[in-house]
């Protein structure tokens, strides 16, 4: 039997293609940040660092801290991904140094070249010492200080709290719509 011809796909078509292809982005990200806490040997704690900048991110007066970050260099990297059969690039600018009074290194991305970090010749400039970041108390995660970087690392939050918590009542509603698929046939 082909898959167009399955009872489940013949009533109501485009919404289950839709919510198929919700569940299967649904899963993909629940599963890359379950592979990411088993690799750093805490499983939850990917979950955690997105719910408690999800919070820090709706109350930034009480969870999020101005601070300076000690640059200690900044290069560009390209991101690469792939997508049906093509290559998309796209720069990013990486930062690397410490909050000031502390030796915890950490890393920042911008999405995108951030042209304040580097000479004529896209030579880091080692004239810049620190910079403004928001630090967000409940975890110690570090975002760079401008309003466009706040609200993509807020939105970000907010997408991913969104994709764990419809996984479930996706499957609900998938598993109905065939049980009625299958009665109706």
């Amino acid at each position: 039997m082909k898959l167009e011809d399955h009872p489940f796909f013949k009533k109501y078509r485009v919404l289950k293609y839709i919510l198929l292809a919700h569940l299967a982005f649904s899963l993909f990200i629940f599963v890359s940040h379950l592979v990411h806490g088993i690799t750093d040997k805490d499983i939850l704690r990917p979950f955690e660092i997105t719910f408690e900048n999800y919070k820090a991110f709706h109350d930034p007066q009480k969870y999020l801290k101005k601070e300076f970050f000690v640059v200690d260099t900044a290069f560009i990297a390209t991101e690469t991904s792939s997508s049906q059969g093509k290559s998309t690039f796209k720069d990013i600018t990486v930062i690397r140094g410490n909050l000031l009074n502390s030796t915890k290194k950490q890393e920042l991305i911008y999405r995108g070249f951030n042209g304040n970090f580097f000479n004529d010749n896209n030579i880091f400039n080692e004239n810049i010492k620190t910079i403004k970041v928001w630090r967000n108390i409940i975890n110690d995660e570090v975002f760079l200080g401008n309003e466009q970087e706040f609200e993509r690392k807020k939105d970000s939050a907010t997408g991913l709290i969104y994709f764990y918590f419809s996984l479930i009542p996706l499957i609900i509603i998938l598993l109905i719509l065939k049980k009625k698929s299958e009665k109706q046939a």
